[in-house]
């Protein structure tokens, strides 16, 4: 059984299989999360009438596909979030089970996987609430500094072990939950001065700390521009596209994105995180060499 492994498909399906129950699981939380109720209990059921849901109508993918998006127990329609969550998570599981199959650790597989949930969540939550809750945000940055201190090679730290080492990996993990924090802070302090309103909630401050705790400061930085470069160029097409194409009724026109309007910022740092943590950090950290060699030399700049 063990030699299926070897197989380099294996993996990426495995992944599959498995993101689509936490994509399943996912959804529960970011029904239930933001009006306060427990993620846990009770068991799933029909958010329309509140029918218990049987288990073998709760397969991930295949169910929403073979009921053609409807609950069983009454006309309730399920929205499409709901499945392509389980596909998207799915497939970002499916890439990272890749990697691992390549030469990822089992301990960086584990944090890159808790961390793209995250993200994922944060994402579903942000876009749909405007609301990026705080047990996501600052429960995962804690988690964040914990798994880098108990594991120090998630910041490539593999000298012999000794405390010594773990408390420089979680010292490295709360300076990019701080740098990349209080650089998004200061930017927003900025940008409100400047336009006089305010240009960026807490939320997202702290979700930045999230990354930078996972990803470390070059992540966080980097999440910052990737997020805004992300949403510029998601945003303008579709304020282009709303403007020259013809105008429906009254709602529709209330709910069109203007110039100013309030957008949710976390999905495309979560965005820029995942892509960082999930392999782009071997491209990007040269580009913040630089930086370092104003304060270290060479030899230095190798090590940290």
């Amino acid at each position: 059984m063990l030699e299926l492994l070897h197989y380099p498909s294996v993996l990426p399906l495995l992944g599959f299989i498995l993101g689509t129950f936490f994509g399943s699981f996912l959804n529960v939380c970011a029904y239930r999360i933001p009006i306060g109720k427990s993620v846990i209990a009770p068991r799933s059921h029909c958010p329309n009438c509140g029918t218990n849901i049987p288990w073998f109508q709760n397969f991930p993918v295949f169910t929403w596909l073979y009921q053609k998006g409807q609950a069983r127990c009454c006309s309730f329609m399920v929205p499409i979030r709901y499945w392509l969550v389980e596909i998207a998570v799915g497939l970002v599981f499916a890439y990272l089970a890749f990697l691992y199959s390549q030469d990822l650790d089992l301990i960086s597989l584990i944090a890159r996987l808790i961390f793209s949930w995250i993200m994922i969540a944060v994402m579903v939550i942000d876009f749909e609430t405007m609301i990026i809750p705080d047990r996501l945000s600052i429960g995962g940055a804690l988690l964040g500094v914990l798994f880098c201190f108990i594991f120090p090679e998630l910041n490539q730290m593999y000298s012999d072990p000794s405390w010594g080492l773990h408390f420089l990996s979680g010292m490295h993990s709360c300076l990019g939950l701080l740098v990349g924090s209080a650089f998004l802070y200061w930017i927003g302090v900025v940008a409100q001065i400047a336009f006089g309103r305010e240009a960026l909630g807490e939320g997202d401050v702290k979700l930045l700390g999230c990354i930078g705790a996972f990803c470390g400061w070059q992540g966080a930085i980097f999440s910052i521009f990737g997020g805004a470069f992300l949403g510029t160029i998601l945003l303008l097409p579709l304020m282009f596209i709303q403007k020259f194409l013809p105008r429906g009724d009254k709602n529709n026109s209330e709910s069109e994105i203007q110039w100013g309007a309030e957008v949710p910022f976390g999905p495309y740092l979560a965005i820029s995180g995942i892509i960082y943590f999930a392999g782009a950090s071997s491209v990007i950290d040269p580009w913040f060499d630089p930086i370092l060699g104003l304060f270290y030399n060479t030899s230095e700049v190798e090590a940290f």
